[in-house]
C-alpha cells in the first residue's frame, strides 16, 4: 500500500528529514513558512472595532449618556414639582424658563433614544467577536520564527498571518488569506511558543525539495 504522507511535519521531523538541527532549518536562507496551532479569537489586524478594547469609546459614551440622562430626569422632575408648588428648589438651583425646560426635555429624549442604540451596538459586537473563533493553524511571523531560532522559545505571539489554505473552513472568508491577524483568548493559555510548537506544510517541504 502506498504511504500516506502527513499534511504537516513538526520542526523536529523536518530537521531529521533534512539532516539539520531545528535551528539550522529556521535560520536557513530558504526557510519554509512555519505554522503553529491556535484555538482562540482571531481578528484582522485592521479590525479595531472587534479587537480588545475596540469598544472603549462606545462604552464611555454609553456611561456618559446614562449619567447625563439620570441628571436631566431628576432636574426635570424637580422643576415640574416646583412649578406645581410641591417642592422648593435649593439655593444652588434656578427655576428654568419654558424654553430651557423644553431644551432639557429634548436632550433627555435624544439620550433616551441613543442609549438603547449604543447598547445594541455593544451586544452585536460581543456576538460577532464569538464568531471570530479559530481552531487551526496560523503562520508564524518572521520575527516570531527568528526569536525561536535564537532562544528556542518566544512569548506567545499576539500577531500572526492567516495561512493560505486550499480547503478553507466555513468562516475563514471573514479574513483574507495572508492577512496580519491579532490573537486573543487562546485556549489553553500558553505563555510561550517553542520549537516543539512549530510545523511545516508538507506541500512546502515537497516544493523545497524539488528545487534542490
Amino acid at each position: 500500500m502506498p504511504t500516506i504522507e502527513p499534511l504537516t511535519l513538526t520542526l523536529a521531523e523536518l530537521a531529521a528529514r533534512w539532516n539539520m538541527s531545528p535551528q539550522q532549518v529556521l535560520q536557513s536562507p530558504h526557510a519554509l513558512p512555519m505554522y503553529f496551532y491556535f484555538d482562540g479569537l482571531v481578528f484582522d489586524f485592521n479590525d479595531k472595532w472587534h479587537r480588545a478594547n475596540g469598544d472603549a469609546a462606545v462604552e464611555q459614551a454609553l456611561e456618559q449618556h446614562k449619567t447625563r440622562l439620570s441628571t436631566l430626569e431628576i432636574d426635570l422632575q424637580r422643576q415640574a414639582m416646583h412649578k406645581r408648588g410641591l417642592l422648593r428648589l435649593t439655593q444652588w438651583e434656578e427655576a428654568l424658563s419654558e424654553e430651557e425646560l423644553q431644551n432639557q426635555q429634548a436632550e433627555a429624549d435624544r439620550l433616551a433614544e441613543q442609549i438603547p442604540q449604543l447598547s445594541e451596538q455593544l451586544k452585536q459586537r460581543r456576538a460577532e467577536r464569538q464568531r471570530r473563533v479559530r481552531n487551526g493553524l496560523l503562520r508564524a511571523a518572521p520575527r516570531t520564527v527568528s526569536e525561536i531560532a535564537r532562544h528556542g522559545q518566544v512569548r506567545f505571539p499576539q500577531f500572526a498571518y492567516m495561512p493560505h489554505t486550499p480547503n478553507k473552513t466555513e468562516g475563514d472568508g471573514a479574513i483574507a488569506e495572508g492577512a496580519v491577524v491579532a490573537l486573543e483568548d487562546g485556549f489553553p493559555l500558553k505563555e510561550f511558543l517553542t520549537e516543539a510548537d512549530l510545523l511545516a506544510s508538507m506541500a512546502d517541504v515537497r516544493l523545497a525539495e524539488e528545487r534542490l
